[in-house]
């Protein structure tokens, strides 16, 4: 027989790029629409600055110096059961609590004061924080008359806080002899309050951004999901699994489950077993905010080693790696606001279940792995006097201004840190922040976790974003000296290419784009020790794009000082994706061979080649593989 012609034709399709979705503006025109208002802070002029005012509470916020202690001796508690103690036979005692004040502004101290005998004296005074100055001589000294021993006393204080924001209520005693009427004396101190003498009127509050949960799944263009074994020894993996991120009933539910046995591990970080899937979300990349009342309504969970936390990182944070470090900064520089945590435990009540904690993290130094910034760490804790947060709903938030920002729990404020003095908090904390909510089960801090919380949930009602006029203006002057992405959106590419993706896209005078790559949307919830990993981090590997398998990847683009010695560096960040089209052959092109020869005498398109090229063309086989 003689050699006769095999004809094969191929497909591929062409290639396309769709446009990409900017990122929310930090305010709109008006408020929007939401089931609730922002709840009403209490902040009449009875507002109490002092936190656990009668020692009932923890005694977290109290300190104290010398013989200064609290006491449940109950004959001398004014309310409740606790109160401070000033003891007898010491010269040097002292029970006080620092708190954030406004500059130049008249405030008034209370407190009820007992003294067990007419000799005994103690001061009520407002001291610098770290109790070594008298501010403005602000002090009143305590006596009493053999008829008002063991007594409370209703002292008053009015005192101007000068060019303080930060002061210390100070009940002390104090003398250089170890036998006089002060030394012997013993000082009972009870229901401590201060309130400003002539609030300021409440502010408004426009609602400029809301998520009420009201749909039938999680809206993507405002939340992405968090993936893997993140932080730290907890024993959750995070998913992107329906069954552990829901919506139900007009809340976000995330719930932990138990792992399959086939897929625990142990924590790369630590010797825990990962036994729980749970839930982790953020607006990283797609919704930030800067300065207003963010809050948030939820049930939390209970039991042994459960971690709920409702946060903020700043914008510019490099995703534990999952960024390029050039490319932004890494923790704790990029600023950490915890508005809320709870580290439970397995029994029902306990202190644990009904306490919140508020914190910061940051470097004192750009950049810095350190989290020692003047007020970072040693957080508060904010505790209900019965009950566990599972109980029922709660609100949860923090109003943010420049250089200040205060937490509250309900209605009440439970935290203030005036920030404006340290240059290091300024820097990391007042620029954009992301909102992340997170189930985390077990952690250093917590604990082990129990193994019986399966189905354990954190409910959450609503988050909403509201501004005054002078937040949106301060926004506004920060937005407008920070650095701009111009000419982002989707892109689409074909398999094997090496488009650029700097193409068209451009940053503001005296910065430069560079990108990251991930491939979030390949991650395997049910595949053991599986993460999300940085596939491409700069351009200038770029040619790894030809590597890349068909998919969707996440793309992070980041405008990038030139600079990198000015302080301090601002980076802007927008997401897009990334497609990769599979690759399929030309369709116009025609190939032609002969029986008996080689495959590799056949000529491919630029950059096509025969899989097995030695193969020898015959009538019975016309189907060939191919490779870009």
């Amino acid at each position: 027989m003689g050699k006769q012609k095999v004809l094969k034709t191929f497909l591929v399709s062409a290639l396309t790029c769709s446009l990409g979705i900017g990122l929310a503006t930090t305010a709109h025109a008006q408020s929007v629409e939401t089931e609730y208002d922002l709840i009403e802070l209490n902040r009449d002029k009875n507002q109490n600055l002092i936190i656990d005012s009668s020692f009932e509470n923890g005694r977290q916020q109290w300190k104290t110096t010398g013989q200064g202690t609290f006491t449940d001796y109950p004959e001398c508690a004014a309310t409740g059961l606790w109160c401070g103690l000033l003891p007898a036979n010491t010269n040097n005692a002292c029970v006080y609590q620092v708190i954030q004040v406004k500059p130049n502004t008249e405030y008034v101290a209370k407190a009820k004061i007992l003294l067990a005998s007419s000799e005994a004296s103690a001061f009520f005074n407002v001291k610098t924080p770290d109790v070594s100055t008298l501010i403005n001589n602000a002090e009143v000294v305590v006596t009493c008359t053999p008829e008002q021993a063991w007594q409370y006393q209703d002292i008053e204080l009015t005192f101007n806080t000068g060019n303080y924001s930060e002061i210390a209520i100070c009940a002390m005693k104090w003398t250089d002899n170890t036998s006089d009427a002060i030394y012997r004396g013993q000082v009972y101190v009870d229901d401590v309050s201060v309130v400003e003498k002539n609030p300021s009127p409440a502010q408004q509050y426009d609602i400029v951004w809301a998520d009420d949960f009201n749909g039938h799944e999680l809206d993507t263009t405002q939340w992405g999901y968090e993936l893997g074994c993140v932080r730290g020894v907890e024993q959750e993996h995070y998913v992107n699994d329906k069954e552990n991120v829901y919506l139900e009933n007009g809340k976000l539910v995330l719930k932990a489950t138990d792992r399959p046995v086939e897929d625990q591990y142990i924590n790369p970080r630590g010797n825990r077993k990962v036994i729980y899937n749970s839930g982790s979300v953020r607006t990283h990349g797609k919704k930030e905010f800067l300065y207003g009342r963010i809050e948030m309504k939820a049930k939390l969970p209970k039991g042994q080693g459960v971690f709920p936390a409702f946060w903020t990182l700043g914008s510019d944070f490099t995703l534990d790696g999952i960024i390029n470090g050039a490319q932004g900064h890494g923790w704790p520089s990029c600023g950490e606001v915890d508005i809320m945590e709870l580290i439970g435990d397995g029994s029902d009540g306990s202190a644990r279940n009904r306490t919140v904690y508020q914190t910061l993290h940051y470097s004192s130094v750009e950049g810095g792995s350190a989290d020692n910034g003047k007020y970072a760490g040693n957080g508060t804790s904010y505790t209900i006097p019965s009950g566990n947060f599972n109980d029922d709903y709660h609100i949860f938030g923090l109003n943010w201004t420049k250089g200040k920002m205060e937490w509250y729990v309900d209605d009440q404020i439970v935290r203030t840190v005036d920030y404006s003095d340290d240059q290091a908090a300024v820097d990391a904390l007042d620029k954009p922040q992301y909102i992340q909510f997170n189930l985390a089960m077990g952690g250093a801090w917590p604990g082990e976790v129990g193994t019986n919380l399966a189905g354990t949930t954190y409910d959450v009602d609503y988050v909403y974003y509201g501004q005054t006029d002078q937040q949106k203006a301060d926004a506004a002057e920060y937005y407008a000296n920070a650095p701009k992405l111009n000419g982002t959106q989707n892109i689409t590419m074909q398999q094997g290419d090496i488009p650029d993706l700097l193409a068209n896209v451009s940053a503001s005078e005296g910065y430069h784009v560079d990108y990251s790559i991930d491939d979030d949307s390949f991650f395997d919830n049910d595949a053991g020790n599986s993460s999300v990993h940085l596939v491409i981090n700069s351009d200038a590997n770029k040619d790894k794009l030809a590597t890349l398998d068909p998919g969707e990847y996440t793309l992070y683009y980041t405008a990038i000082p030139n600079d990198l010695t000015v302080s301090p560096r601002k980076y802007t960040r927008e997401t897009v994706k990334l497609t990769v089209q599979e690759r399929t052959f030309p369709t116009d092109f025609t190939l032609t061979g002969v029986y008996g020869e080689t495959l590799s005498t056949i000529g491919l398109p630029e950059n096509w080649t025969w899989e097995q090229p030695n193969t020898i063309l015959n009538q019975y086989q016309n189907q060939f593989k191919v490779n870009y």
